[in-house]
């Protein structure tokens, strides 16, 4: 009789140190899964952006600008100084992001632009962007994360 006692009691401790091992198993899935949830940046200062670049489009480019729409902006793609002049004149932007190498025939054009616009310049790896005049360079390993947040940063503090 005892020894039938024991083996119940022996067994029922068993199946809860089982089911206690089989919850906690569950509770990290389901945390684990709670915080894999996606959820996309979705700009709270949607931003009308000019991506010029002197160059071909590339897939990158591509991906790149649908990115910036996903989150929320407005992107017009150009490639070339006269459709650099066409655009300005034809809408505001309120972003420029440009390879710094185009910087000299951007800077001529921005400045007859009625309205401000925020210049957004991509600066090779080695290059030294001189931040007192581009407080907002950034540099061609940045990711897309960057952009968004230094776009956000320059919406922000224009007001908009």
């Amino acid at each position: 009789m005892k020894i039938q006692k024991l083996t119940q009691i022996a067994f029922a401790a068993l199946l809860a140190t089982a089911a206690g091992a089989v919850q906690a198993c569950g509770e990290v899935m389901y945390r684990m899964g709670g915080a894999l949830h996606y959820r996309a940046f979705v700009t709270r200062h949607p931003a009308r952006i000019l991506l010029y670049s002197s160059t071909a489009a590339s897939a990158d480019n591509d991906k790149f600008h649908q990115n910036l729409e996903k989150a929320g902006h407005k992107v017009t793609v150009i490639h070339g100084a006269d459709e650099f002049s066409q655009a300005l004149a034809g809408q505001p932007y309120d972003v420029i992001i440009a390879y710094a190498a185009d910087l000299p025939t951007i800077n001529t054009r921005i400045d007859k632009a009625a309205h401000e616009t925020s210049l957004i310049p991509v600066f090779g790896r080695d290059e030294r962007p001189e931040r007192q005049q581009y407080p907002l360079a950034l540099t061609e390993d940045a990711n897309l994360n960057d952009f968004l947040k230094t776009i956000e940063k320059s919406m922000k503090a224009r007001g908009t």
